[in-house]
């Protein structure tokens, strides 16, 4: 049994049967190139990579408890949540319009997020780990699709932190030395993270409230 709460930018289901909360996003893809043409079997490896690498870094690391006054808080005053993650390849009524250009291997494009227009903006590079820099005493790589990804989960000024790179501690929230992170220079992840996603959650059913251990 699932309860669901669809949103303009994912749908959350609480998914009791398999103390599961999904997040999952649809996404309508534009696919254009400065290379050669794309292939379907090129498009179809490309949203492949995404929903793994996306999967693998972002899903079964946040886990939720319950607490409250309603029926469910109470029957699942012990159980603990996973959260995971999931992109839908979808044509019609999508929650994100996804383009993708592909660029020749080793070539740059900047990715970006566009939340109040739900936008993403991504290159077939975005799938590969990409070398970020060396920073104290440690070389650091990233997949770009993990990290734009989290901005599309809220991970977004107006939350409060978003690129955690910037120099701008209005933006960063103060985590500009937490290079391992996803919203820094790394693939990891932190509780802050889920904000965004937390909140939503806390809205969805009265009297029950969900927090993160």
């Amino acid at each position: 049994m699932s309860t669901i709460k669809r949103t303009a930018r994912m749908d959350i289901f609480i998914e009791e049967d398999r103390n599961t909360i999904l997040i999952q996003e649809k996404w309508q893809y534009n696919w254009s190139t400065r290379a050669t043409p794309w292939t379907i079997r090129e498009k179809r490896k490309f949203h492949q990579s995404a929903d793994v690498l996306i999967s693998k870094i972002w899903g079964n690391y946040f886990k939720l408890k319950i607490q409250g006054l309603s029926n469910f808080a109470v029957k699942h005053k012990n159980s603990i949540f996973t959260v995971d993650f999931d992109i839908k390849w979808v044509f019609t009524n999508p929650h994100w319009t996804v383009n993708v250009i592909k660029i020749a291997p080793g070539d740059f494009e900047t990715s970006y997020v566009i939340w109040d227009r739900r936008i993403i903006s991504l290159d077939n590079e975005d799938i590969k780990s990409n070398y970020k820099g060396y920073f104290g005493l440690k070389e650091y790589y990233q997949f770009p699709i993990a990290h734009e990804f989290g901005h599309t989960v809220g991970n977004i000024p107006i939350i409060g932190h978003s690129d955690e790179y910037h120099d701008d501690n209005r933006i960063n929230g103060g985590f500009k030395l937490d290079y391992p992170r996803v919203m820094n220079i790394g693939n990891e992840l932190r509780k802050r993270h889920l904000d965004y996603i937390l909140n939503q959650l806390n809205a969805m059913l009265p009297n029950t409230t969900f927090y993160l251990i």
